[in-house]
Order: structure tokens, then sequence, then C-alpha cells
């Protein structure tokens, strides 16, 4: 005797059986998604497992990959980032060269064999559909295009640095260091504002030499958004089309009124200026309105805001306590 697909009990079993199949399905379809993930930054990469075998094409990207406890195997002109991002964290020997930064060795890349690769999008993305068919190929923003009048590379930092880690299988550790930067941020504007120096103006340069002169960075840079965070009034604002920065010639800094220039430490062969019977006479030297702070690294991510806002920090605490001494000889 055959039961009927009417039958009650044939419906009961029909029904069991979809239902079964559904939440396999679901669960294959959950099982699918958690071996995919994507990531997007001014690109996307999708991945199934943590990236290990990282090449970085800048040296942002190179910083941020070591305070997160990953060395990449590649890095594109790593004895630049030793000098002008000042080593720090430190990079070791060990990594190969893939390159200039603006002409990367696209064979030596692929010889490495990363499973992921990081870059620019003003410098990179040319190059990008060269560089995904050796490794997903994840691109960020460092520079405003001409329609973003507000961006800032400092409001950035956070997601850039998150989705790094993401793919990289370091959530935790970026997690504690955003969470060390704010807390440490707060500390260093705390103590700006006990020793009264509560929106000082003040404009940060470095010499970069090239025949460039003195590098100042704009309102919206990262030393302008850190000096906001101190509560600071950051004067400087005319900045280069598509940069967060300018250059002046000594015979340009005239233009600096009413600010006290913070100034980082020389690292080209840049005496000259500062020999020079003009520099004396500027109206930021010969007010005292000027202090120094170590080589400092303006594009970075969470260590470079950390190293820059303490530097920023000491150097003004020194400048005010050197001019109360003074003060006291008289």
């Amino acid at each position: 005797m055959r039961t009927s697909l009417n039958h009650p009990a044939c419906l009961n079993s029909c029904l069991l059986q979809a239902l079964l199949l559904l939440l396999l399905l679901c669960s294959a379809m959950k099982t699918i998604a958690a071996q995919n993930e994507k990531v997007c930054l001014s690109t996307c990469v999708t991945y199934s497992t943590p990236a290990k075998r990282v090449v970085a094409l800048n040296w942002s990207a190179t910083e941020m990959l070591l305070s997160l406890g990953i060395t990449p195997i590649g890095v594109a002109q790593g004895n630049g980032y030793r000098k002008w991002q000042s080593n720090h964290p430190e990079l070791p020997d060990t990594v190969a060269e893939v390159g200039r930064r603006q002409e990367p060795d696209l064979v030596t890349i692929a010889q490495l064999k990363p499973d992921l690769i990081i870059g620019y999008d003003f410098r990179h993305a040319r190059l990008h559909s060269a560089l995904s068919k050796i490794a997903p190929t994840l691109l960020y923003q460092q520079f405003p295009r001409p329609e973003q009048t507000n961006f800032r590379y400092y409001d950035a930092i956070p997601h850039i640095f998150i989705s790094i880690a993401q793919v990289t299988g370091t959530q935790e550790q970026a997690k504690n260091k955003l969470e060390s930067m704010k807390q440490q941020l707060a500390q260093w504007r705390s103590d700006i504002a006990a020793a009264e120096l509560g929106n000082h103006p003040v404009t940060y340069g470095k010499f970069v030499g090239m025949g460039y002169g003195l590098r100042v960075f704009g309102q919206q840079s990262l030393a302008g958004s850190i000096a906001k965070e101190l509560g600071l009034n950051y004067q400087w604002h005319s900045v280069l089309p598509g940069k967060d920065f300018t250059h002046l010639q000594l015979e340009q800094m005239g233009e600096f009124s009413n600010t006290h220039l913070i100034l980082a430490d020389n690292q080209t062969n840049n005496e000259r200026m500062i020999a020079s019977p003009v520099w004396s006479q500027l109206a930021f030297v010969k007010n005292h309105q000027i202090s120094e702070t170590p080589a400092l690294w303006s594009f970075g991510g969470p260590d470079s805001v950390m190293r820059m806002a303490q530097a920023f920090t000491e150097s003004l605490l020194e400048w005010k306590a050197a001019l109360e001494r003074k003060e006291k000889a008289l």
C-alpha cells in the first residue's frame, strides 16, 4: 500500500527534509562568507586567511605593518624608510628591496610570492592591474583630491590601520595601539594646558633638501591635525595642489608672522639657510618663537602620530622652560 503525497506523515517528512536542506545551505553559505572576507579602502581585497607575506610600496604602510608585528617581506626603498621615516619601528636589514616607490620592481615582487601588496592610490593606481595579478593589492588615500576640501589624513588613519589589521589578522594589536594613541594624546593635551600653552600659535616645518628649502605643512596635514588635538592653534594654510604641504625658500619665510615655528631636526645639508644673515633677522627667530624636535615622519600611522605629538609637546615645554630661566636670570 502506497502512502499518498497528501498524507500528513508524508507532508511532515518532506517539510523536515526541506528544512534540513535549507539549514545545510545556510551553513554552507556562512562558511563560504567566513572564508572570503572583503576589506576596502581605495581598492578592495578579498581574503580567506590572514596575509603573512606582505609587500609595502610606501613607508607609511611599512610602519603600520611593523607596528602590528608584521615584518614585510619586501619594501620600496628601505633605506629611505630608515632615513626619512626615522626607522620607528625598526626595519630589519633582511627585508628585500622591491624598487623605487614610484616605480616598484614587479619582477622582484612576483619572485617574493606575496599574499598581499599595500600602496598609495595616488602613486600606484596606474599599476593596480599589474600588481593585482601578483597578489591582492590594497591601495589607500594619503592626500586630498581637488574636491576634498576638508580631507584630513589624520581622520582616515584608524580606518586604514584597522583595515590592514583585518587582512593580516592583527585586529587586537590594532585596537590596543589606537587606544594607546587616544590616551597618550589626551595626556599630552593636558600637559600643554597645564603649561598654559593652550591655543599657542604654531607652524611645523622641516628641511627636505633637493632645493626645496623648508617644507611647511598645512592646517589639514598630520602635523596640523595633531596640533589641533593638543589644543594648539595651527597657523599655516597654504599648500601645493593635491598635497598637504608647501615649500618655502629663505626669502619667503618672512611670511611667517605671529607664529611659533616647530622645526624638525635637519636631515639634509641645509646649514647654509640657517647660517644666512637673513635667517637671524626673521621675526620668529628674533622673537625666540622657534623650537626643535627630532626628525619626524609626517605621513605615517599611530606610531608616527604618537611620536609627533610627544615631540611637539616636549619641544614647547622645553622652549617655555628655557624662556622662564632666561627671564629669571635677567
